[in-house]
């Protein structure tokens, strides 16, 4: 049975020291990537387009992203998508859009990656840290507890590929918008 670190570039980083090499790392998802990956990354780089703005009319530009927010949308069945350029900037996309404002709590698991909590608070909000239960993920019994007239959102997070249990989340009592 194959680890899948055949797969994977490996790369070596410079130990702090500076004794010589240090640890071998390699980065989420990194054994997906291939040969196609590698094209489109080498297509943007030499179009000389590194950002999603350009001309239509310019047959240098490739407008990717662009074509991927389309291209999604129409997945989707919605009339408009936007790429972000991260998983944190799509959170905060995702609250401001779902009408998070200044002073609003959120309620978010307290075991977490930092983005989570960093994009509630980049959105002015309040994050309200909830206790995990076995599964690292959102304890209902403690979600339900935390639940205050000023509670405008509850940012799910599914831990460790662990997924969280919505079904009791969506159980928790009613936020009032």
């Amino acid at each position: 049975m194959s680890s899948g670190l055949d797969r994977v570039t490996l790369r070596q980083e410079a130990a702090c020291d500076g004794s010589g090499l240090g640890n071998l790392v390699t980065g989420p998802g990194a054994a997906c990537f291939g040969e196609e990956e590698r094209h489109e990354v080498l297509d943007v780089l030499a179009s000389g387009h590194l950002s999603r703005y350009g001309r239509m009319d310019d047959p240098g530009f490739g407008h990717k992203v662009y074509s991927l927010e389309c291209e999604f949308a129409q997945f989707c069945g919605v009339n408009h998508a936007v790429a972000t350029s991260s998983g944190t900037g799509s959170l905060l996309v995702s609250l401001l859009a779902a009408g998070i404002r200044p002073g609003d709590e959120v309620l978010v698991p307290g075991f977490t990656y930092v983005a989570s909590i960093g994009a509630i608070i980049h959105a002015r909000a309040v994050p309200v840290l909830v206790e995990v239960d076995e599964s690292l993920n959102l304890d209902p019994v403690d979600l339900a507890a935390k639940i205050t007239d000023r509670t405008r959102g509850i940012l799910a997070v599914h831990m460790l590929g662990n997924a969280c249990d919505l079904d009791a989340v969506c159980k928790s009592p009613p936020i009032m918008a």
